[in-house]
């Protein structure tokens, strides 16, 4: 029987765990086209070799395929395979890869979307669309659950700190919101669409929760909000209804972690999180020099960030620092100030990242503007600190005003080591 939408994730090969979450967007999508009427498949290849010609492909009239500008060769590769084994089919593109149009294969792609796609879906598989579309921000509240019954194997992996199971094993995702306050400068959240914050009714987000537990038996989640604690009211009541929930035990009965910034981070708010089920928050603290913060223009400063991890800790919670290497604004006090915040900071795990001018962020659009100039040669690698094979090999992907690409890579190199010699240091899993 031919399908009317099959939904492709890509290879992934810069990821250690490339089945670490199963990608939130296209079980969206799944769920809006079989509410439409479309038969829907989807196909995981994640950590599928790079052998193009082993992949098996259901027949269908429409292809969909997600990918970020790290994907954009595997999406390529996946879409010319669909054309040469279903050549009468129509293949869209989307996620953050329409960023980066350029580097996509129009002999073997039709469409492509930039930003959500849930309005917009329905009538990609009815007829052909224009060779780029811009999506329209959905209403949170009118979407279906994501539909997981179409998900072939496991949710996800290990989501906590040193691979942690507090309810047996295996993860799923959620979201309580879309969008994020801020626009910071090397976000290219901004350019997907508005950056309003849409929140969930909190009484939808517990039923979700709730099939999820009663259908696949899995209670250990990873909340995919940019910010869950962008809208303090939005984030107490959520847990509120937590716990309320006797099928989640009333927060007793699951595991989450969340993405939250440094602010607010008052005892009152990492309490009510602990109180339904949270167990461990990933803190954006990016750098602990102000002169670099300020430059990124990131909301919050180190003291918040000092004070955030201590509260959060004091209300049981474990915590991730989430920082990056090689950032714009970087001088010689910057890698002595981090290595006093690996030094003195109370964290659980550090996770860093080399700073990548990703396309579509303010820095990779007027790099100058920040003090900075790109190195294409670089700045096209995974910003991962570490892939399948180990370390990656670390450089500089901008020229900063006043330091040499190879001082800069020096001081990221010794901030590495450093980071690593804390014991805490992340390595591509939780």
């Amino acid at each position: 029987m031919t399908t009317d939408l099959c939904l492709v994730n890509p290879p992934h090969p810069d990821l250690v765990n490339p089945h670490a979450q199963a990608p939130l967007g296209l079980l969206y999508l799944a769920a809006v086209a079989e509410r439409g009427g479309w038969r829907v498949t989807i196909l995981n290849l994640a950590g599928a070799l790079q052998k193009s010609y082993l992949w098996q492909f259901p027949v269908a009239r429409v292809y969909g395929i997600t990918g970020t500008y790290l994907d954009a060769e595997a999406v390529n590769v996946v879409a010319r395979e669909i054309r040469r084994q279903q050549s009468a089919s129509t293949t869209i593109v989307g996620g953050a890869v329409a960023l980066s149009p350029e580097l996509l294969d129009y002999r073997a792609i039709n469409t492509v979307v930039l930003g959500e796609a849930e309005n917009v879906i329905l009538d990609l598989v009815e007829k052909p669309g224009p060779r780029f579309l811009r999506g329209e921000p959905a209403d949170v509240n009118a979407l279906p659950i994501p539909a997981r019954h179409l998900w072939p194997g496991p949710f996800g992996g290990n989501v906590f700190i040193d691979g942690h199971n507090y309810y047996g094993g295996g993860s799923a995702t959620f979201l309580t919101s879309r969008g994020c306050p801020y626009s910071c400068a090397f976000c290219a959240g901004p350019a997907l669409g508005p950056r309003r914050v849409r929140t969930r009714d909190a009484g939808a987000v517990v039923a979700e929760l709730e099939e999820i537990v009663t259908d696949f038996g899995v209670r250990q989640f990873r909340l995919s909000d940019e910010f869950f604690s962008a809208k303090r009211s939005h984030a107490f009541a959520v847990c509120a209804a937590i716990r309320q929930s006797r099928i989640l035990d009333h927060g007793n009965g699951i595991a989450w972690r969340a993405s939250v910034g440094v602010n607010p981070h008052d005892m009152e708010t990492w309490k009510t999180l602990h109180s339904a089920g949270c167990r461990e928050v990933s803190l954006g603290i990016e750098s602990a020099d102000p002169a670099v913060l300020e430059k990124i223009t990131r909301k919050g400063d180190i003291a918040d960030a000092q004070q955030a991890l201590r509260n959060a800790r004091a209300a049981g919670l474990r915590t991730r620092a989430l920082m990056m290497i090689g950032l714009p604004g970087t001088t010689i006090k910057t890698m002595q100030r981090n290595l006093e915040f690996f030094r003195t900071a109370e964290f659980d795990s550090l996770a860093i990242t080399v700073f990548t001018p990703v396309p579509g962020c303010a820095i990779a659009k007027d790099p100058e503007a920040f003090g900075c100039r790109i190195l294409p040669k670089h700045a096209r690698r995974s910003l991962c600190v570490y892939g399948p094979n180990g370390e990656n090999e670390i450089w500089p992907t901008i020229e900063i005003d006043g330091m040499s690409q190879q001082e800069l890579a020096n001081q990221m190199k010794v901030s590495l080591a450093a980071a690593e010699a804390t014991g805490k240091l992340g390595k591509g899993l939780p």
